[in-house]
């Protein structure tokens, strides 16, 4: 990794020379900034002027997009060829795929969502409600609160590939893809892109999380009755990894009057 004596101002010359950005100097660097913006908007995660400035806004699309192509630049204030690159690739947050959905899902609309989580949680007999606000929480940050399903950024490349994750929840590894085309009755070995459909992706994150199908934890282990423990039902996902923060969505879920 080399560092730049001179800040990179543009995506593609962080990636060609591998050059790195701190992000005390991505916070003036106005032609990068507005370059990242104009990817962010593209990607439905910037909704304000292109005017290369480190705001409210800016940081918070940044937050979001880092979240969802599992990069921690953000967390270390380095930003490098690899945030670069993702940034220049990744076309499809906002475009899960071209089944033909409903507005509202195309748009990540979370109380649409809020109330289809509810209605598919009932027919696969969950009604502990606390339970389903955390399904609801643990979509928000998987999909880094755009409520949409999506691709793991560079899933093709992976070993496990074209078994990457995709969906609500990043459900991998071919015999998991395996496990839901018994279960829906649908190939999806064959046709792994296909667990992107919104109704595919809720019965997955549904039934895994109910079932212990990701980790062998279930919702019923940390959450059931009067028992809410919302920051060790993480382990149904990913070890304690962002507990405390999901937690938080969760209580936040419980206020809603949607479900």
């Amino acid at each position: 990794m080399t560092t730049a004596t001179a800040i990179p101002t543009s995506l593609e010359q962080m990636e060609s020379q591998n050059l790195v950005i701190s992000l005390a100097d991505l916070k003036k660097d106005t032609e990068l900034l507005e370059e990242i913006q104009t990817r962010l908007k593209a990607l439905g995660l910037y909704s304000s002027n292109i005017d290369g400035l480190w705001g409210p806004g800016t940081e918070q699309g940044v937050e979001q997009f880092c979240q969802t192509v599992h990069l921690n630049s953000m967390d270390t204030g380095i930003f490098g060829a690899s945030f670069a690159k993702a940034l220049l690739d990744t076309k499809d947050i906002n475009n899960p795929g071209p089944y033909g959905l409903p507005n509202w899902w195309q748009n990540g609309n979370e109380n649409a969502l809020a109330q289809a989580i509810a209605k598919e949680a009932h027919a696969q007999g969950i009604t502990d409600r606390n339970q389903i606000c955390y399904i609801m929480a643990t979509i928000q940050h998987e999909t880094a609160a755009t409520y949409k399903p999506i691709a793991e950024y560079g899933g093709a490349s992976r070993p496990y590939a074209p078994y990457y994750g995709r969906g609500y929840v990043q459900l991998t590894w071919k015999y998991n893809y395996a496990k839901y085309s018994d279960k829906l009755h649908q190939d999806y070995v064959s046709n792994p892109n296909e667990v992107m459909q919104p109704d595919v992706s809720l019965f997955v994150i549904v039934d895994g999380m109910k079932n212990g199908v990701f980790t062998g934890k279930t919702l019923g282990d940390y959450i059931s009755g009067s028992h809410v423990d919302f920051v060790n039902a993480r382990r149904i996902i990913n070890g304690t990894d962002r507990a405390e923060l999901i937690a938080s969505y969760a209580q936040q879920w419980q206020k809603t009057t949607l479900f």
